[in-house]
């Protein structure tokens, strides 16, 4: 069975289970299974499930995103077929399928449409949240994903623009789901033609390593500036690092200066302005007439100059101008910018190089340490945790763990060589659905903190919002990160997936879909607001302890929702047909808390805690992280090889140091413990451990 069949077997399995656990139709679970995929990658944000079909008008659509880095309208369009073996999808039917998807486009500002349709039709929702971005956006995309594959005979299909603007096809079929969910990178994969973009048939490099087996092979390049505009109007925030997927718009000042540089002193932007720092994984050159010239990057990366990026390709696209020139009359073509390229080929040394790259790179606008999310010390401890904590049995009566994956594709990859009899046995102890990944994390404890209107500006941007404000708390006390917190981790995000589910499963709900995003976030922070300001909140000890939520606590969640997707759909209360926009902002928040709500369905007996009790409950905690800290000593003097510890004992031998001497001896009863004969104490284990490094701070080496 080739690998293409066994991803689309796996994933079919996947949107039937989901399909039964959520009592939807499997075209839906399809739309949430690949929304997420896209989304984790980079591709899309914010993506809304809003199915609309119009077969009189041959009108259609399934959902929409708006790309604020791109300033891009999407609108999503699903092709499943319920089947686990892939067939083929045709010419004509993506021809359908993306006409369909254009008229609905074309409608979207015509009145006489609009007023036909229902206010809580979803073609309507969607035209209403549109309409407020239509002006500021660049350009449309229709993106088609399909669990079918791409005929070979396919070829580009054009497509007119609407209202003016550049509209293009995108389509996702089942072989590119698998590329960018099995890649470890953080993006998709893809290839720089610049044999096809420059002038010169490549864009020209001197290179800066010479040393052919150096991890990082680096350049030095001149990258024209309308070169750098086409490769952001093709690949958008793909092209951008995790870390510097925010982009601070023209009202920045970074932004305003490039902006002017680029309409009044062209000929100065390569001097001003400190270029991009670009990764990529492998490399194409010629040399042609003595100059070496790239030809070809895989996998290229901005890991600084995002800001220098995107303010080239929006400033020829910004109204106005200054004094008697206009933003539109930016010539690119005269412009250039400084770039530094490293080569890095090795996949297991990327992510960790990348972030070095971007830590240490000269910007304009530095990037904070949370933004460096995969290898951030806080992503590892949760990872660590997530490979070591067993659960309590709960509802299901067998142990598992959760698996967090702190880079994207870990849980695929660990799979992959296993027999059918060992992916069982590990999925039975890490099961599917108890994958979470880094803005999962974000959505859970977001949500915990209430800031529902944070969770709403998207999975990547609330994951730069919250990372932030993780990164400095666990610079001041790295102790709140340990054990307690990943078991309160595990009850937020049991809190969330269960209220979701419960919600899907309503009779109201069933009656009247979307805006589920919304209601979930808001309702979870509503009620713990309401709780906090009696001196009472959720009890997270009871959900962990069972693995999942109360009857009671169930209900108050689901009413709540009812109560909160009424508020969020009455114009009279927000003021805006647009729930979406609303549902984003501080001050909406704000004015949902205030308004008086009485809880009525919790049991006070078990799903709420008293302020004493959450006092009682931090002294526990200390002791917990104690043994917790212990344990992890213990494993990571067992991760450190014997011959190591052997090695360590010799070096300080030969230093002259007695048997009797601390570093011989606790070196001797780290060998000890890999024979499995003595095991050091939470002390010992620590203190070998200062010694091991202060060794290597000295001569040693291993």
């Amino acid at each position: 069975m080739d690998e293409l069949t066994t991803y689309s077997e796996d994933l079919f399995n996947r949107i039937i289970i989901a399909s039964e656990v959520n009592s939807t139709f499997p075209e839906e679970e399809f739309f949430n299974i690949s929304s997420e995929i896209l989304g984790e990658a980079g591709v899309l944000d914010d993506i809304e499930y809003h199915p609309f079909k119009n077969s009189r008008k041959g009108m259609r659509m399934d959902g929409f995103s708006y790309n604020q880095l791109e300033k891009s309208i999407n609108i999503i369009v699903i092709k499943y077929t319920n089947h686990d073996q892939p067939e083929v999808i045709t010419q004509t039917e993506l021809d359908k399928l993306s006409k369909s998807a254009y008229r609905y486009l074309e409608n979207i500002n015509n009145d006489n449409f609009i007023d036909s349709l229902d206010e809580t039709d979803h073609g309507r929702m969607v035209a209403d949240s549109l309409k407020y971005l239509i002006e500021d956006a660049n350009k449309f995309r229709i993106i088609v994903i399909t669990n079918n594959s791409l005929s070979k005979r396919i070829k580009n299909i054009k497509i007119d623009p609407i209202m003016d603007k550049t509209t293009s096809l995108e389509v996702w079929d089942l072989q590119r789901l698998q590329d960018i969910e099995e890649s470890s990178s953080e993006t998709e994969p893809f290839s720089v033609n610049f044999k096809e973009l420059c002038v010169d048939g490549g864009l020209n490099a001197l290179k800066a390593t010479h040393e052919a087996d150096s991890d990082i092979q680096s350049y030095l390049c001149v990258m024209p500036a309308n070169v750098l505009s086409d490769l952001y109007d093709d690949y958008g925030q793909r092209l951008l690092e995790s870390n510097v997927r925010t982009f601070l718009d023209f009202r920045s000042n970074v932004n305003k200066g490039i902006r002017r540089s680029l309409l009044l002193e062209p000929n100065n932007v390569f001097a001003f302005n400190n270029g991009l720092t670009v990764t990529a994984s492998s490399i194409k050159t010629n040399n042609k007439n003595g100059q070496l010239l790239i030809e070809e990057l895989e996998n290229m990366q901005i890991v600084n100059g995002g800001q220098t990026t995107a303010s080239i390709y929006f400033a020829k696209r910004e109204k106005g101008g200054i004094q008697d020139s206009l933003f539109s009359e930016i010539d690119l073509k005269t412009i250039s910018v400084q770039m530094k390229l490293s080569i890095i080929q090795d996949e297991e040394k990327s992510e960790d190089m990348k972030s070095k790259i971007s830590a240490y790179a000269n910007t304009q606008n530095n990037i904070q340490a949370a933004d460096l999310v995969s290898n951030h010390p806080f992503h590892k401890k949760i990872e660590t945790l997530s490979r070591r904590m067993t659960m309590p049995a709960g509802e299901t009566g067998l142990p598992s763990k959760w698996f967090y994956e702190r880079t994207r594709g870990q849980y695929n990859v660990k799979l992959r060589g296993f027999t059918p009899a060992q992916k069982r046995h590990y999925q039975t102890e890490f099961p599917p659905n108890q994958k979470f990944v880094k803005t999962d994390m974000a959505k859970f404890e977001n949500t915990w903190r209430m800031n529902p209107h944070e969770v709403k500006k998207g999975a990547q941007a609330n994951l730069k919002i919250l990372g932030q404000k993780i990164s400095l708390e666990f610079e001041k006390d790295e102790d709140n990160f340990k054990e307690p917190f990943y078991k309160d981790l595990i009850a937020k995000a049991i809190l969330f997936k269960h209220s979701d589910l419960a919600i899907g499963k309503s009779s109201w709900y069933k009656e009247n879909k979307g805006l589920k995003a919304e209601i979930v976030t808001y309702s979870i922070a509503f009620i713990r607001d309401k709780l906090l300001k009696q001196g009472l909140d959720i009890n997270l000890d009871i959900i962990y302890n069972n693995q999942s939520l109360s009857d009671s606590l169930t209900e108050e969640i689901v009413e709540s929702a009812r109560f909160m997707k009424g508020l969020i759909t009455n114009v009279d209360f927000t003021l805006t047909s647009n729930p979406s926009e609303f549902c984003k902002k501080l001050e909406s928040w704000k004015k949902i808390q205030e308004l008086d709500y009485e809880l009525q369905n919790l049991n006070m007996q078990s799903d709420v805690v008293s302020d004493m009790q959450k006092e009682e409950k931090l002294k526990d905690n200390k002791e917990e992280i104690k043994a917790g800290d212990q344990i992890a000593d213990i494993e990571e003097i067992i991760s450190i090889p014997i011959k190591e510890w052997e090695a360590l004992n010799a070096y300080f031998s030969s230093r002259g140091l007695a048997e009797s001497d601390i570093e011989i001896s606790l070196t001797k009863l780290c060998i000890q413990l890999h024979q499995g004969k003595k095991v050091p104490t939470s002390r010992q284990a620590k203190k070998v451990l200062e010694i091991r490094n202060k060794a290597y701070q000295e001569d040693f080496e291993f």
